[in-house]
């Protein structure tokens, strides 16, 4: 396997173990030579299908870490816990990792709904858990010791809302999201920026999480008027189904949808075809897109596309890299913190990220984080792209502002 290509401030925190990890030799380490990684998701259930791809990418990225020296000198072993979807479930799941199995650093799960209960407990354990969750709720003072490499849900929306109103020249926008936390807690502050741009939406809509029609709010939206369709939620499962419903009522009006949408952009084209991509752009990383011009192959997150596909078989049904890198970068940088500061203290973890954020260098972008925001990636990070279901051949999607830029 290719030997990891992490940043070069990573690297060093990594790497500061190497000389000690090497007088261990190749013999295997004993329980109290390795560090517990809890991983905790939805592997079966409604969620199992980013559960699955969640698996692949931690184990991924543990056995980068390893090689890489591993955390504090010592060898990282991951264990994995099943919310079966179900929040009550999951908190269970937690408790079981942390007292039962001893772990010491947490990741996941992927939904607010499942990351707000389940941030009790490692708040009580004091332990820094790293979710994909993008809840408002879920700020320093109710979850002290968790943070999120996503942005928040209003932050995936923001440059959505620009390009519809600035390139697209959209006025009637119509807003629809499932019912899922992060959504829920998005739509205020989505409605609140829309106001700074002096603009309301014309139709707010919302669907069940995993639902299996959306046809009746389609129907609606068109019926307002709507010229762009404003779509925020979780899983690639209803990215497909709103794009699969449009298709159905023979609609071509623009979507602009947040990250979602781009993670699984790959996979759902393969079961629904490209047409029903036409006339769809959502936001991704800046740091997993590109501008004609722009060299191939020598990005961080486009030698990790490499790695990925050579790794996983028939990778790109499961959304590509892009599905991956969410849940790939958590184990790096609950590494590069704990190696930052020195020790397993959760408090002394928090903490060091809270101030030292900016130095993890990881694929996706700028990170920034603050004792009153634990949401990782940088404002500026953020970047609406096209043809989110068309990668160039790195693995990278390109960006809608490059003639801006």
């Amino acid at each position: 396997m290719t030997k990891p290509e992490l940043s070069r401030r990573t690297a060093l925190t990594l790497t500061a173990s190497v000389t000690a990890l090497s007088m261990l030799g190749t013999a295997t380490f004993a329980q109290d030579d390795t560090i517990k990684m809890g991983g905790i998701m939805s592997l079966t259930g409604g969620g199992a299908s980013i559960g699955i791809n969640a698996k692949l990418a931690w184990e991924m990225a543990v056995e980068e870490i390893n090689e890489s020296g591993g955390i504090l000198g010592k060898q990282v072993e991951l264990i994995m816990a099943d919310t079966m979807t179900d929040p009550t479930h999951g908190v269970s799941e937690a408790r079981r990792l942390i007292e039962n199995e001893g772990v010491s650093l947490l990741v996941g799960p992927a939904t607010s709904q499942e990351t707000i209960p389940i941030t009790a407990v490692s708040s009580e354990k004091q332990i820094v858990q790293l979710s994909t969750a993008a809840s408002t709720e879920l700020t320093p003072e109710f979850a002290p010791y968790h943070f999120s490499d996503s942005v928040t849900g209003v932050n995936q929306m923001q440059a959505n809302i620009d390009y519809a109103i600035d390139v697209l020249g959209a006025t009637k926008l119509g807003l629809i999201s499932d019912n899922g936390g992060m959504s829920k807690a998005a739509i205020s502050d989505i409605l609140n920026y829309m106001k700074t741009r002096d603009i309301e939406p014309v139709i707010v809509q919302e669907f069940a999480f995993r639902t299996e029609d959306m046809t009746p709010q389609l129907f609606s939206m068109r019926s307002a008027g709507t010229d762009a369709i404003l779509l925020i939620n979780s899983i690639g499962d209803d990215s497909r189904k709103l794009l699969e419903n449009r298709l159905d009522i023979g609609w071509d009006v623009p979507v602009l949808a947040n990250q979602t949408m781009t993670n699984y952009a790959v996979g759902n084209a393969e079961l629904l075809g490209e047409e029903a991509f036409e006339g769809v752009m959502s936001t991704q990383f800046v740091g997993m897109t590109y501008c004609p011009g722009d060299a191939v192959g020598e990005s961080p997150f486009a030698k990790f596309s490499v790695r990925a596909n050579e790794r996983i078989d028939n990778l790109d049904r499961m959304g590509g890299a892009p599905a991956l890198n969410p849940y790939y970068i958590q184990p790096l940088i609950l590494a590069a913190a704990a190696n930052g500061a020195g020790t397993l203290d959760g408090t002394a973890i928090r903490d060091w990220l809270q101030e030292n954020a900016d130095q993890i260098e990881v694929q996706t972008g700028a990170l920034s984080a603050s004792a009153t925001n634990h949401f990782l990636p940088a404002p500026e990070s953020i970047v609406v792209v096209k043809n989110p279901y068309i990668l160039r051949e790195d693995g990278l999607v390109e960006r809608a502002d490059c003639n801006d830029s």
